[in-house]
């Protein structure tokens, strides 16, 4: 399974909301909770508390069995999802609609690049439908029989799929129920399945596997909004809100696409501009990550009442919580566009970072730093000031925090230790050679998989480490041992004299002469 990267409390303090920084608010535990997990209501005000061992493994254990029920006779509502992820309107009609979908594998010698990314490039690509099951009610899937027969296709309903008992969440209340979303295999030209909790209906397969093609019908479920750029038109987007009755629905590109709650999606008036500049945030990432155009698909983005772990979390999806700070700015282009000083729209561009980064390059104590390689790009590239990018970067805290570090004596623990005394080094190597000596250094470590496609140096901590100074030293011609030898990394000698052939280099403001 892929590491996902979270963006913590005590990591990015700036970026939580005030509301979330204050002392929460005392749940309501005056009502007991039913012992019977089926029974059970979650809400954000009535939590399951985390010291509520027994109860908590009897509600894993019931929705597992219920989640993995193949008879949908025996699936109910249950009584939480009318609080999350949300109940369909009274009187909200169900639909039958053909949904006409393409699946094409990328190229292999484009394989070989993504999926060293560590935003889950081989979880299952997931195609939206444009539909939403409610809870408990019993969806008809009907599908070409040589698609059945491929047992290669599986239906998703919800798009939450974050499980609370493991992680951070599994130490904290529960603000709604652990384990939402049914999965199942469309191995037959029909299928009925339904789901306690509900959710968006998406048709899945693995990313690499042959192309296939088809019309799929579904009925039962109700229309959720769906807008595509390019597709959808103002009028049928318009046209959709007006008459929609689910609680969730999906605005994108096809470099992204963001699943939000219905309360987000009506007051999104020009959804072109919401998708363009979403469109132009993932597509500023990957120009940084020189990872190929087109897309072979879409990132998402889910907001959810409760994720696993963090603020927010990268992989596919990436998540977020249904906080104040991120409802306000995921769907308000002004917002997404102000210097925030760590607030959410660097959130989303350093959990985009995390989905790009490569493992080859992230050496020992630069996992949650080299993804803000992309945040700053982000900042300077669309915003056009990253010095508003983090209260933690700002020219007076970077310069105090190098002042400190080197009056203690470099120390590398230390440096990996702390992610903004990291992120600062790697400023000064930005500020000196630009954002094209680090699309360099990256599009290097991705020409090296034609050959080694399971690198052999990043089997060793040391080897990838002067990796790293070696690839950044030949992209822009200056020896930067020196450099990371001020900043107290521990090099090979082979790698000092291998350098060497170039002008050694050290920032102005350090110490050392400047060669």
């Amino acid at each position: 399974m892929k590491k996902h990267y979270a963006i913590t409390a005590a990591l990015l303090l700036p970026l939580l909301p005030l509301a979330l920084q204050a002392a929460a608010p005392a749940a309501d535990t005056s009502r007991r909770q039913p012992a019977d997990p089926a029974q059970l209501v979650i809400t954000p005000g009535q939590p399951l508390l985390k010291d509520e061992t027994a109860l908590r493994e009897a509600v894993i254990k019931w929705s597992r069995k219920t989640l993995q029920e193949t008879d949908y006779r025996n699936i109910t509502a249950h009584p939480s999802a009318r609080y999350f992820p949300g109940a369909v309107k009274p009187n909200t009609p169900a639909v039958e609609k053909v949904i006409t979908l393409r699946h094409e594998p990328p190229a292999d010698s484009t394989w070989r690049m993504l999926r060293r990314m560590n935003g889950e490039p081989d979880a299952y690509t997931q195609y939206s439908t444009g539909l939403y099951a409610p809870a408990g009610q019993v969806v008809e899937i009907r599908l070409p029989a040589a698609l059945a027969e491929s047992k290669e296709l599986f239906v998703q309903i919800g798009c939450h799929t974050d499980f609370l008992g493991q992680w951070t969440a599994g130490k904290s209340n529960w603000r709604r129920m652990p384990d939402i979303v049914k999965y199942a295999p469309l191995d037959k030209p029909l299928i009925r399945v339904s789901n306690p909790f509900g959710g968006l209906i998406y048709i899945k397969c693995k990313p690499m596997v042959k192309s296939w093609s088809g019309d799929i019908r579904i009925s039962g479920a109700v229309s959720s909004p769906r807008y595509i750029r390019g597709v959808t038109t103002d009028e049928e987007w318009q046209a959709q809100l007006k008459t929609n009755g689910a609680p969730w629905g999906e605005l994108g590109t096809d470099r992204i696409i963001l699943a939000l709650p219905d309360s987000v999606l009506q007051k999104v008036t020009d959804p072109k501009k919401v998708a363009d500049l979403w469109d132009a945030i993932i597509g500023a990432e990957m120009d940084l990550g020189q990872y190929p155009q087109p897309v072979y698909r879409p990132m998402r983005l889910v907001v959810d009442e409760q994720i696993s772990a963090g603020f927010m979390h990268n992989g596919y999806p990436i998540m977020a919580h249904c906080d104040a700070g991120t409802l306000n700015t995921i769907a308000n282009p002004e917002k997404l566009l102000e210097p925030s000083n760590g607030a959410s729209n660097w959130g989303y561009f350093h959990e985009i970072g995390h989905n790009l980064q490569n493992p080859d390059w992230i050496i020992a104590g630069t996992g949650e730093v080299s993804c803000n390689f992309f945040a700053l790009y982000c900042f300077d590239r669309l915003i056009g000031d990253r010095h508003g990018a983090h209260g933690e970067m700002s020219a007076e805290k970077r310069n105090a925090r190098i002042r400190q570090y080197f009056a203690a004596g470099p120390d590398y623990e230390k440096w990996k230790r702390d992610p903004f005394l990291a992120l600062t080094m790697f400023w000064q190597i930005q500020e000196a050679f630009g954002w094209e000596a680090f699309k360099a250094f990256i599009r290097r470590y991705q020409q090296n998989l034609a050959t080694d496609p399971n690198p052999s140096f990043a089997r060793k901590e040391d080897a990838k480490r002067d990796m790293f100074v070696q690839v950044f030293s030949e992209v822009t011609g200056r020896n930067l041992v020196p450099f990371f030898k001020a900043w107290g990394f521990p090099l090979g000698a082979q790698l000092e004299k291998e350098m060497a052939v170039y002008p050694a280099w050290l920032p102005y403001n350090m110490k050392g002469d400047v060669k």
